[in-house]
């Protein structure tokens, strides 16, 4: 039986910080959740789950050291500059 093992992977201060900062520009309260490194024990198999923020019920993931948010899924990405006019048309 495959069992999965979960370690917290920790926040880039430079990347929350430019997220945090774009969202108080456009106004909007934003809750953050650390991602996860998955491991299933006995195999090399390693999943890097995303960090994920929340503005308004609207799910968007990002990586550490990355310039690209993505919504919802990993196929809508936004590049951090254009975030803030995203975030003030969807909600």
């Amino acid at each position: 039986m495959l069992q999965i093992h979960k370690d917290l992977l920790l926040f880039d201060d430079g990347i929350k910080e430019r997220l945090d900062f774009i969202c108080k520009y456009a106004n909007k309260e934003v809750t953050f959740y650390n991602g996860n490194i998955i491991t299933l024990n006995g195999t090399n198999l390693h999943y890097i789950e995303p960090h994920r923020f929340i503005i308004n019920n609207h799910l968007f993931l990002f990586f550490n050291y990355s310039n690209e948010v993505y919504y919802k899924t990993l196929d809508n990405k936004i590049e951090l500059k254009n975030l803030s006019n995203f975030i003030s048309n969807l909600c």
